[in-house]
């Protein structure tokens, strides 16, 4: 809808030039420290389960994820989980 208080419309050329717009750079800070916060969280549970993802008291169990996602995320991250098995015993 186009308002007027004449017959006549006028338009302000700077309406017209078009400049394109510039991708605003999002910071890479908050990125970074969600990974950080993900990987300390997901090494928490591998410490607390001992190494273990899978079954009730598997890592997984306790981040509330299926343990194909966990073993993904694990691979993504590039944490290694055999860090946190318990040592064996004799």
């Amino acid at each position: 809808m186009i308002l007027s208080e004449d017959d006549t419309l006028t338009v302000d050329e700077t309406w017209l030039k078009w400049e394109p717009t510039q991708n605003p750079v999002r910071p890479r800070t908050l990125d970074g420290a969600l990974v950080r916060q993900e990987k300390e969280m997901i090494e928490a549970a591998l410490a607390e389960s001992q190494g273990r993802i899978s079954g009730p008291a598997g890592a997984a169990a306790k981040l509330g994820l299926p343990a194909q996602t966990l073993e993904s995320k694990i691979k993504r991250l590039k944490i290694n989980k055999y860090r946190f098995k318990a040592p064996e015993t004799d």
